[in-house]
Formats: C-alpha cells, structure tokens, sequence
C-alpha cells in the first residue's frame, strides 16, 4: 500500500492516540493501512438496552419481528436495523469534519470518487448511478440480536388512532366516530439485547470511528422521529482471537435461563460465554475477581483496560482538534486504497479534495 499523504494530518496526534488504544489492543489486531486482510478478529460485545418504547418490524407493519428458539418466542433485531442507524451516525461525524462529498447522501453515491470517504471505507458503501456499479466491503461486521427474554414478557400492544384534522375521531361528513383504530407491538422499556460486531481487519482510527458512532447513537427502529431515545449502548467486552471466536446472540438467548434479568446478570453470562471460546476477552473485571493460575492473571491485566477505552473515547469526543486528526488519517487512507485498487485516478484525488470542507481555514 502506498505510503503517499494526500492529506495532511498530525502524525504525533495520531502516534498519542494509537499508543492509547495499544494499551488494550495489540497492535497486531489493527492494520496499519486499509489492505489485505489477515486472520486476526476484533469481536465487540455490546449489550443494548431500550429505554423507551421501540419498535422493530418488517413484513408485518403492527408486529415485532420474533423466531422460535427451543420452546420460546423471542424478538429478533436484525443486524440492519443496527447497522443503518449507527452508519447514518457516521455520516454525521464525517460530515461535521468536511471529510465526505457536499453531494453525497445516505446510501446514495453518484461517482466511484465520492466512495473516498472514511464512513464509505469502513462501513461498506457502493454507487447508485454509474452505469459500472462499484461496490465496497464493509470492514465492520453486524450480527442479529435475540433478545434473552420470551416474547411475551417484552411487548406492550398499544392502540392507535388516526385523528381527524380537528384533532378528534369524528367525522363530520358522515356524523359519526371514525373507526381508523389499530394495534401495535413495541419492545418495552429495560429490555436487554446482547449483539455483537465483528472486526476482520481494521485500522485503528476505523475502530474509533464505529465506537464512537455506536456510542452517540440512540435512536431506532421504526417512527424514531416521534419517539424517545430509546436505546442505550453498553460496550461490555472486546475479544481478540486469529479467527472469530463462534459465540452469537443466537447461541447467547438459545442457552439463556435465567430468572433474573438485571444489566448486571446479562453482562456477567454473556462475558462467560465469551470468555469460553475466545483467546483473549477484554473487560472491566478487577484483578481480584480473577483465579490464581498465572493465565488468569495475565488475562485480568488485560481486562482491567476496558474502562481505558473507554475514557479514551470520552477523551475524543471532549476534543474535536484530536478527533479531527483522526479524520484527516481516514480520509488519507480512504484515498490511498482506492487509488491503490484502481477505483478511483490519483490525477483526480486533489480536485476531489478541493470539493470538501476540511482543509478550508486551514
């Protein structure tokens, strides 16, 4: 991969940054640019909490989306109900850091040079109107969620109406009440969902960029624009192995029985099921909940860095110079992939970046 900066950028900021992270994810698990992928995986596990009502359909339009697991319904989010969200977030930040096409919208790309953006690179992206259809992998992967719970212990059904322009239910041509009455199913509030997201290959500044956009999302589902916010991310454990390790919300909600359901008891089973099949599981864990033996140990230095993540995301969004480095590095690496893969002309690249706001007052 080319080494060549198209952008500028601060590289001691980025070096301070990366430092941080390696102090929970060895460097091995990042790629130092987007390229060749390598049997290395980051696994996320996230539990998602609601914290207002939430509705998740497809083909039924006053259903939840539910499947059976051994003897019990339970409620199914698939993984692109997530994704779509968390992706919009990401269009946002590298829209706010000028680091995307004024003309590009949300799943709607015009030229392969409009793919040249971080959010594009890393969430998987391709044209909508070129004859010769380009398309990008996603270098984030998204799994379903079940939920824990049986459906019927989750769901309120809630009638609605549909009001006339008086605001009431009668109808004055024909004098009497209007009978547009129907039910709809929402996911209650203090519903857990564990899920996971998958890394096969990442830079780190790409890392970042789904963490945080998972962090400041908090609406979804359908008719989000008259609802609350209405799910909380909780970023539980980070796994690291050389190949995925085989554990799903799936396998999490098949084997699930316990009675009580608190954040507490969710986060505890699903880092257990994690920690069975898994290499290496980050989380917050003291030292002394650890055993003796001296893999244990080491596993619970590890562990103890979870909450450093953590803060160092906090620390980025409290600063937009250092997070806006962060984007500079991306759309760099953004244009050097795809000048690499023959996408996109390196004698384009400096128009392309005339057309975008990052560099102005600079």
């Amino acid at each position: 991969m080319s080494e060549k900066k198209y952008v500028e950028y601060n590289g001691e900021v980025i070096n301070e940054i990366r430092k941080e992270l390696y102090k929970v994810i060895p460097e091995d698990y990042f790629q130092e640019n987007f390229g060749k992928r390598t049997p290395n995986y980051i696994k996320l596990l996230l539990v998602r909490e609601t914290t207002g009502y939430l509705i998740i359909r497809s083909t039924e339009p006053d259903e939840v989306i539910s499947t059976e697991i051994g003897d019990k319904e339970v409620v199914v989010i698939p993984s692109r109900k997530l994704k779509a969200r968390e992706k919009l977030t990401g269009l946002l930040l590298c829209r706010k850091f000028g680091v995307v096409h004024p003309d590009l919208e949300y799943n709607f790309i015009k030229r392969a040079i409009q793919l040249a953006n971080p959010n594009s690179l890393v969430f998987g992206d391709s044209v909508t109107e070129e004859k010769e259809a380009i398309g990008l992998p996603a270098r984030v992967l998204y799994e379903w969620s079940y939920s824990l719970r049986s459906k019927n212990e989750i769901i309120d059904e809630l009638t609605h109406n549909a009001l006339s322009e008086e605001g009431t239910m009668w109808d004055k041509e024909s004098g009497a009440h209007r009978e547009s009455l129907y039910d709809v199913q929402y996911i209650k509030p203090g519903v857990y969902f564990p899920q996971f997201i998958v890394f096969p290959d990442i830079t780190p500044e790409g890392f970042l960029h789904v963490l945080i956009s998972v962090m400041k999302t908090t609406r979804y589902g359908a008719q989000s624009n008259v609802m609350d916010a209405n799910i909380k991310n909780h970023i539980v454990a980070v796994a690291l192995d050389q190949f995925e390790p085989a554990v799903s919300s799936y396998t999490l909600s098949r084997e699930w029985n316990d009675s009580e359901v608190t954040l507490d008891s969710v986060k505890q089973y699903a880092v257990e099921k994690l920690q069975a099949c898994a290499k290496v599981v980050i989380t917050d864990k003291k030292e002394s909940e650890s055993g003796e033996n001296d893999e244990n140990k080491n596993r619970a230095e590890v562990r103890n860095n979870l909450q450093s993540l953590l803060k160092l995301l906090t620390n980025l969004l409290d600063d937009e110079n250092k997070l806006k480095e962060i984007y500079k590095k991306l759309l760099n690496d953004s244009i050097a992939y795809l000048v690499e893969c023959k996408v996109i002309r390196e004698k384009d690249v400096n128009n392309y970046l005339g057309e975008l706001s990052i560099l102005q007052g600079e």
